[in-house]
């Protein structure tokens, strides 16, 4: 399987796309539903409103536990924008959905992930989750196959090495 993300122009964003056979809404529902992000990243507990949400990672291995989710923009069936304290880094990750090219045939969305400022050391370890968690969403929304921890090194890890690469 060939990688789909790139640096942005400015070579600081991580950027991976996704075609889904689905409309927005549908895409929407799981992430912004506790109950329909749940079946491929995890819940999250707390008023979205708030502009904070608790969210617990459940699709990998290990125990796990809640982290602060800050929501610096939401507007429904486009964009969510977040950041999180991931160990001593705070990650900033946009989704973006759009309308897929009605001339493909494919009709659909098009979700893309931008991971703000990640390191180009991480990419080689980044760019191969993000995969498999875009993967996991396509899975959950369109009732297709979730990929599991049984292929995260056979099909997901292989790809580091094209993702190192990015950073040359």
């Amino acid at each position: 399987m060939p990688i789909t993300g790139k640096f942005d122009a400015d070579r600081g964003d991580l950027v991976l796309t996704r075609t889904v056979l689905a409309p927005r809404d549908r895409i929407w529902e799981h992430l912004s539903s506790s109950d329909r992000l749940e079946t491929w990243f995890g819940t999250f507990s707390g008023d979205p409103t708030s502009g904070r949400v608790m969210v617990t990672m459940l699709a990998e291995p290990g125990e796990a536990a809640p982290t602060e989710y800050v929501i610096h923009a939401c507007e429904k069936g486009l964009l969510l924008t977040v950041s999180s304290g991931m160990g001593e880094d705070t990650w900033r990750l946009s989704l973006t959905l759009a309308d897929a090219d009605a001339d493909s045939g494919d009709g659909g969305a098009v979700v893309s992930l931008r991971h703000h400022d990640l390191p180009a050391d991480m990419l080689e370890h980044v760019g191969p989750g993000w995969e498999w968690y875009l993967d996991r969403l396509t899975g959950a929304v369109t009732g297709g196959v979730i990929p599991g921890m049984d292929v995260w090194n056979s099909e997901y890890m292989s790809l580091s090495a094209e993702y190192a690469a990015l950073a040359r």
